[in-house]
């Protein structure tokens, strides 16, 4: 081996460990880069998620202010509930008959279409439903 040779050689190897470092350092701008937006966007989502939490717990706030809760714990004992007024037979629906059809309940719908019945040269193709 040469001079020559031995200084190409070594002159190609520092131009690959100088274009290795820059790309690491690019690469390393770049991930730095994102980190950045990354914490930038989660800190905007903490930022938005804190305001619906906000905005949930006022609207809680209006709703039992105004009356709109349906939280009974705030009831005045003794009052009665219109659900607790009449006592409800079970068996009562099913003691007695149907009740008669009247206009308003019979189908609307025409009863499905019987097929016709097979012709001897259709014997062939009964499994197929093709002139349903």
């Amino acid at each position: 081996m040469s001079a020559d040779d031995t200084a190409t050689m070594k002159a190609t190897l520092d131009g690959l460990v100088r274009e290795q470092s820059e790309r690491r350092a690019l690469r390393d701008k770049r991930a730095d880069e994102i980190k950045a937006s990354s914490q930038e966007f989660m800190t905007k989502q903490v930022q938005t998620a804190q305001r619906y939490v906000e905005h949930r717990r006022e609207l809680g706030q209006r709703k039992t202010k105004s009356g709109w809760s349906t939280d009974r714990s705030h009831a005045q004992p003794g009052a009665p509930s219109p659900f607790e007024d009449a006592p409800v037979d079970m068996a009562a629906p099913f003691a007695s008959e149907p009740p008669a059809r009247t206009g308003r309940d019979t189908p609307r719908r025409a009863p499905r279409a019987r097929p016709a019945p097979a012709d001897d040269e259709d014997d062939a193709f009964l499994n197929n439903r093709w002139r349903d």
